[in-house]
C-alpha cells in the first residue's frame, strides 16, 4: 500500500549543479518511490530502489545517489520526518531482502530485538533496534531506519548464547560478528527456535541428502561432513580424508563418474594437492530435484582459483529416467585471479575460495552473475546483487577467462592459455 509525505526535494548532478528544486511530495511504493512537485500536472520522477547506489540520512535530511550519478536531497518533512524515514526504509528493506538474496527457505519466526554489528577487526559497523526474521536457512536483521542485512546459516562459523546476558553472538566465516540482545520475554523462544533451525538443517542434510549419495556411511561420519559442507559449501580433499578416507575415495568416484570429467580435470588435479582441491555438494536449491556437484582448484603458482559446476546428479534414478542434459555437456570452468596488495597468491587462496563459495551458494549456483557483463544482466534478478554484494563484485573483477569445449584437448588448451596469462610477471 502506497503512502505519501509532503517535503522539499532537490536534484543535482555529479558536479553539484542543481537541476531541480521543488516543494512537493514523495509517494512510496513497494519497488521505489515517486517524487514530484505540487500540482496535478507534475508527474515527477519515479526512482526504483534498484537504481539507488547510496542511501542515507543526516539530521532531518535524506540523501541518495543513483547509479546514473544523480544526487537527491529530501528535506522539510517537519514533524513527519521520522515517520517518513520508517516508511521509506520499510519499503527499501523489503526490496533489499529479495534483491540481495537474504531469504533462505521459508520464514519460521520474527522477533523484536537490538543488535550490534562488527567487522572482522572488531570495529563497529552499526547498531540499533530491529526485527530479526528467522528463515529455514538464514537470519535477516531489519532495522527501523537502516539497511537490512542477512546472515546465511551456511556461512556462520559459530553461534553462542550467553545465558547471563540473554544474548546471542553470531560469528561469520569472514570474521565479522553480530550481537543480538534485548529480546525480553521472547529470549527463550528465540533460543529454542534458533537451535531447532540450525539443528534441523544438519539433520535434513544428512538424512534427506547425503544418505542418498553416500548411503553406506554412518550418520556420525556424514554429520561431520555436513558440518563442513552445509548446503553446498566446499570442503578440501584433505578435510574429507581426515573425516574418513573411504568417504574421500567414494566422493572422488562419484564426482569423476563421467569419463569426460576424468579426461578434462586430471590436468588440473595434477597441479594441485589434497589441500587445494575442493568439492561441494548440495540438493538443487531451486528445484529440490537432484544434486548440484561442483569443484574448485586453487593454483597459486598460476595465480588462479577455478570452479566448475558439473551436470546435475540423480542418485536414485535409472539412466533412462534421468532428465536429458544439454548436449554437449561442456563442463565449463571459470578462472579467477588472486588479487592482493602484498604477499603471495598462496596467502590469499582462502579469501578467494570464500568469495566463490558465497557467490555460488547465496545465489543458488547461478553462474551468469559470476562473470557475465552487467549489460547482459540488466534485466536479470541479479542486477542489484552484482552492484552491491561486496564478495560478488570482487569476484567479477577478478574473472580472467572460461574454458568451454566438449573436446578434452581443446578444453585443456583453453585452460592453459588462461592460466598462463594470469601468472604474476
Amino acid at each position: 500500500m502506497e503512502v505519501s509525505y509532503n517535503l522539499k526535494y532537490r536534484k543535482s548532478n555529479f558536479s553539484n549543479r542543481v537541476l531541480i528544486e521543488k516543494e512537493g511530495e514523495i509517494i512510496i511504493f513497494d519497488k521505489g518511490f515517486r517524487i514530484k512537485g505540487k500540482g496535478a500536472g507534475d508527474k515527477g520522477e519515479f526512482i526504483n530502489f534498484s537504481d539507488i547506489k547510496e542511501f542515507y540520512y543526516k539530521g532531518d535530511r535524506l540523501f541518495f545517489i543513483t547509479f546514473a550519478k544523480a544526487k537527491y536531497t529530501l528535506s522539510d518533512a517537519g514533524t513527519q520526518f521520522e515517520e517518513f524515514l520508517r516508511a521509506v526504509y520499510k519499503a527499501r528493506n523489503e526490496f533489499l531482502i529479495d534483491a540481495l538474496f537474504m531469504k533462505q527457505g521459508k520464514l519460521r519466526a520474527e522477533f523484536d530485538m537490538s543488535f550490534e554489528r562488527y567487522s572482522k577487526f572488531s570495529k563497529p559497523i552499526n547498531k540499533g533496534k530491529a526485527k530479526i526474521r528467522l528463515y529455514e536457512g538464514s537470519f535477516v536483521i531489519i532495522p527501523e531506519m537502516q539497511d537490512a542485512f542477512g546472515m546465511n546459516f551456511n556461512f556462520i562459523n559459530y553461534h553462542e548464547f550467553d545465558e547471563m546476558e540473554y544474548s546471542l553472538k553470531i560469528t561469520m566465516d569472514d570474521g565479522s560478528f553480530t550481537l543480538i540482545s534485548q529480546l525480553g520475554n521472547d529470549y527463550e523462544l528465540f533460543e529454542e527456535t534458533t537451535d531447532a533451525l540450525l539443528g534441523g538443517m544438519y539433520e535434513k542434510i544428512v538424512n534427506d541428502d547425503l544418505k542418498q549419495i553416500f548411503y553406506d556411511f554412518d550418520a556420525s561420519t556424514l554429520l561431520k561432513f555436513a558440518y563442513k559442507t552445509r548446503n553446498g559449501k566446499s570442503i578440501s580433499l584433505k578435510e574429507v580424508q581426515k573425516i574418513d578416507k573411504e568417504l574421500a575415495s567414494r566422493m572422488i568416484d562419484v564426482f569423476y563418474e563421467d569419463e569426460a570429467v576424468r579426461d578434462k580435470f586430471s590436468f588440473l588435479d595434477e597441479l594441485c594437492d589434497e589441500y587445494s582441491r575442493f568439492f561441494g555438494v548440495s540438493r538443487d536449491p531451486i528445484t529440490k530435484d537432484g544434486f548440484v556437484f561442483w569443484m574448485m582448484h586453487a593454483i597459486p603458482d598460476h595465480n588462479v582459483v577455478s570452479f566448475s559446476i558439473l551436470p546435475k546428479y540423480y542418485p536414485n534414478l535409472r539412466e533412462e529416467e534421468k532428465p536429458k542434459l544439454p548436449k554437449p555437456p561442456f563442463h565449463d570452468i571459470y578462472f579467477y585471479k588472486i588479487i592482493m596488495e602484498k604477499g603471495t597468491p598462496a596467502d590469499k587462496v582462502t579469501d578467494k575460495v570464500l568469495e566463490i563459495e558465497q557467490s555460488l551458494v547465496n545465489l543458488h549456483f547461478a553462474k551468469d552473475p559470476c562473470y557475465k557483463d552487467k549489460r547482459d544482466l540488466r534485466n536479470s534478478p541479479f542486477k542489484y546483487a552484482i552492484r552491491k554484494l561486496p564478495y560478488l563484485r570482487i569476484l567479477r573483477k577478478s574473472f580472467c577467462g572460461r574454458a568451454a569445449s566438449d573436446d578434452a584437448k581443446a578444453w585443456i588448451k583453453q585452460a592453459k592459455e588462461i592460466m598462463e596469462k594470469s601468472k604474476l610477471k
